[in-house]
């Protein structure tokens, strides 16, 4: 059963992962997605010191340019099918462990099935290594083919929604792994098995019909997880009302008997909770309540807990009902962050600081790391990341685990987060000025965390403090007077135009509004966590009154200039 299970299992991956003998899809630089992790763990395998982190960056392409000076093809850079083909079919592991200092990045729903870094083999079935929610394309479907031989009916669509997570953590809670959703190598291992109990059968290969995993149906009731897409009040379902005092009552936020009814005791640890972390202190067990209590708590629950960013250059709405026509709840600013609760037909179902609604699944892109209600729910403790001794990786891993923390008007909040957006923050507190806006200080915190010293970025209050000119890591793009010059110890030799620098992540960057007044040198700072060939995404400290993403196109004029430190 075992060899018929991972021969079958091969052949349906390989008729996945091959179309005969066709020309690879040519990858040029700015792409981003699951092909380019394919192509950086190949050249990785060859010796080429990258990260495989799904951007087809000035890194990416010059390591394409060497293996292909190396090998006697065009040196332009570009991953096109000649260079693939000798890639792909020069002996290396099939896959590289999974190690990325920064954000990966999920495949575009348009792009194309990567390739396996080598030829499949009778030997051994071709894997994809880590899948994650809110992937699409090739590997979900080898994901998806994979539970359908252990039983779970799954539409073979590509798309790693709400059935593919569900189903898999099944399978994993089944078979004793950590049931977080996420296809990794233990989760493959597992797959290619008889031993996890599958029930495999012909039928399972060609099932295309969405239904609930096998065995749902005679789970307990609660086994399936609290349901987040609802808001629980008097007269909601008495099972999930249930479950909602079991997690308050875990919650120290009173102590109830879980009778199932929405009873007094029951709203006013609803509001206990609320007050506690900042939410509209309601009552009513809205989505975005339910989905940090349950997280909270680790009550098992339907939430994706996604973090996504707007990925559109402008500002989209976030609407009262999955429906264009529906009212606008209040609109999430480009690149910034929400925390995915649900997905269905084209929609998303987010919050985003704290109130909920609905974005267009298009509009948003996944970014894989903790989301803001996550973060929230650990009280914004940097202990949830573990340094790894890369200091760029471990100053991003930092500051991600800040994100959506929400400064206060007064110093009552300034360590929680949980405020109504101002400028007090733990940030400015550590240096013993907490009322000071953040932007600055956030970044002197994520660096001292993040064991980076003060030579390489230094403590400072505002931006105008924050300078590398002796490592000779600044550049910028504007005319300075003299007062500038002097005052921030600009250098000649760091001016340039802005199309002449190429962002790279780490950097800081630095920005002046357009509306600030003439004497101001810098109005704020962010950290580069992501570019592409358009645009430059940023993690800033007082981003709208939190810790938030955003994205500006490469040339905004906003955009003053950068300071790459040498970490």
């Amino acid at each position: 059963m075992k060899r018929w299970i991972c021969a079958v299992l091969s052949l349906a991956l390989m008729a996945v992962c091959l179309t005969g003998l066709a020309a690879y899809a040519t990858l040029r630089p700015g792409a981003r997605g699951q092909e380019v992790v394919a192509l950086q763990r190949a050249l990785i395998a060859q010796g080429h010191k990258i990260t495989a982190d799904g951007v087809y960056g000035r890194e990416t392409r010059l390591a394409v340019r060497r293996y292909q000076a190396a090998h006697g093809l065009r040196q332009d850079g570009i991953a096109g099918n000649q260079t693939l083909t000798k890639l792909y079919d020069a002996p290396a592991p099939t896959a590289a462990p999974e190690q990325t200092p920064v954000p990966e990045h999920t495949a575009a729903p348009q792009q194309t099935a990567a390739p396996s870094t080598a030829p499949p083999t009778n030997a051994a079935p071709v894997t994809y290594g880590t899948v994650r929610p809110g992937a699409r394309g090739a590997p979900v479907i080898a994901l998806q083919q994979a539970l359908n031989l252990h039983g779970f009916p799954l539409a073979l669509d590509g798309n790693f929604g709400r059935m593919t997570r569900n189903a898999l953590k099944t399978f994993q809670s089944r078979n004793g792994l950590k049931a977080d959703g996420i296809a990794g190598a233990k989760t493959w291992a597992l797959l290619l098995t008889e031993t996890a109990g599958a029930t495999a059968t012909p039928g399972n290969i060609a099932q295309t019909v969405p239904a609930t995993p096998t065995g749902a149906a005679t789970a307990p009731p609660d086994s399936a997880g609290a349901s987040v897409a609802q808001t629980l009040t008097k007269g909601s379902d008495a099972s999930q009302i249930r479950l909602l005092q079991a997690a308050l009552t875990s919650a120290n936020a009173g102590q109830l008997s879980p009778d199932g009814e929405y009873s007094s005791r029951t709203t006013t640890a609803v509001r206990n909770f609320q007050a506690q972390y900042g939410l509209p202190a309601t009552g009513a067990a809205d989505p975005t309540t339910l989905a940090l209590l349950y997280t909270k708590t680790q009550t098992p629950s339907q939430a994706l807990m996604q973090t996504g960013i707007n990925q559109t250059s402008g500002a989209v709405s976030m609407r009262s009902a999955a429906r264009t026509s529906s009212g606008i709840v209040q609109t999430v600013p480009a690149g910034a962050a929400v925390t995915i609760l649900e997905e269905s037909a084209g929609w998303y179902h987010v919050t985003y600081k704290h109130r909920n609604g609905y974005m267009p699944t298009d509009a948003l892109r996944i970014l894989p790391v903790a989301s803001p209600l996550t973060n929230l729910s650990r009280a914004f403790t940097q202990g949830a990341y573990t340094l790894s001794g890369d200091k760029k990786a471990d100053l991003l891993g930092i500051a991600f685990t800040q994100l959506g923390f929400r400064g206060g008007s007064s110093e009552s909040r300034i360590l929680a987060g949980t405020g109504p957006g101002g400028p007090y923050s733990k940030y400015g507190a550590y240096y013993n000025d907490p009322s000071e806006s953040y932007c600055s200080y956030f970044i002197s915190w994520a660096a001292r965390h993040a064991d980076i010293p003060e030579s390489v970025i230094n403590n400072a209050r505002d931006v105008d403090g924050v300078f590398y000119d002796q490592q000779k890591a600044f550049v910028y793009f504007f005319a300075p007077r003299a007062a500038q010059v002097q005052a921030q110890q600009l250098s000649p030799i760091s001016r340039m135009e802005i199309t002449a620098y190429t962002p790279e992540i780490g950097d800081l960057i630095y920005f002046r509004w357009s509306s600030a007044r003439a004497a101001t040198t810098f109005s704020h700072i962010g950290i580069v966590y992501d570019v592409d060939a358009n645009y430059v995404y940023t993690l800033e400290g007082a981003a709208g009154g939190s810790v938030d993403t955003r994205l500006y196109r490469l040339t905004d004029s906003d955009i003053m200039g950068y300071a790459r430190p040498r970490y």
